[in-house]
C-alpha cells in the first residue's frame, strides 16, 4: 500500500466517523484492540470448560471465532451509530466510541473484581449452578454499577453514565415493583 493510499484510507475513516483528529481516530483502534484482548482472555474459561484446553488447534480456532464475533458486534454497533447517538443523546461519533470503550472496560473489570470477592466468600463454580450463579450475579451487579460510574467519570462521560445508571436502576426497580417518578431524565 502506498503512502497516498494509506492517507486516503485514514481520511475516509475519519470522514465517515466524523473524527476531527488522529487522536480521535486512535480510539477506534483502542476499542478494537481492547475488544480483541478481552475476548481472547475471557474465552479461556469457556475453552477449558468445554474441554478444548489441551488441544492447541481447537483452542486457537475457538478464540479466533470469539474474537471475530466481537469484531462483528463492534462493526454492527458502529454501522448503527446514528440510532445509538440519538437514543443515548450523544453529540459525536467520538463520544460514541468513548462510551463503547466504557462498556468494554466496565464489563471486563466487573468480572475481574468479582472473582476475588467470590473467592473470599468461598463461592466457587464447584457449587450447584442454582446456588452459584445467583450469588455471582449478586456480586457482579453492584461491582458493575460502581465501576461504570468510576470509569464513566474518568473517561469524561459522567453525565451519560449517570443517566444510564438511573435507567438501569429504574428498570431493576420496576422488576421488583417500584415505579419511577415521571420527571426522571432517563434514556429512551
Amino acid at each position: 500500500m502506498t503512502d497516498q493510499q494509506k492517507s486516503n484510507w485514514v481520511d475516509n475513516l475519519k470522514t465517515r466517523w466524523d473524527l476531527k483528529s488522529n487522536f480521535e481516530l486512535s480510539f477506534v483502534f483502542v476499542l478494537l484492540l481492547a475488544t480483541l484482548i478481552s475476548t481472547y482472555i475471557f474465552s479461556l474459561p469457556l475453552v477449558v470448560k468445554i474441554g478444548l484446553g489441551g488441544n492447541v488447534i481447537l483452542e486457537t480456532i475457538t478464540r479466533v471465532l470469539f474474537s471475530s464475533l466481537a469484531v462483528l458486534i463492534i462493526h454492527f454497533t458502529l454501522t448503527r451509530s446514528e440510532k445509538l447517538k440519538s437514543r443515548w443523546k450523544l453529540t459525536s461519533n467520538f463520544q460514541l466510541l468513548i462510551i463503547l470503550i466504557l462498556f468494554s472496560i466496565t464489563g471486563s473489570m466487573s468480572i475481574k473484581v468479582a472473582r476475588p470477592i467470590l473467592e473470599f466468600l468461598h463461592i466457587t463454580d464447584d457449587m450447584p449452578g442454582y446456588f452459584y450463579w445467583p450469588l455471582r450475579i449478586l456480586v457482579v451487579f453492584p461491582a458493575y454499577q460502581i465501576l461504570f460510574m468510576v470509569f464513566g467519570t474518568v473517561l469524561g462521560q459522567w453525565e451519560f453514565a449517570w443517566r444510564f445508571e438511573k435507567k438501569m436502576l429504574s428498570g431493576l426497580g420496576r422488576l421488583v415493583g417500584i415505579k419511577p417518578s415521571k420527571d426522571q431524565d432517563l434514556l429512551d
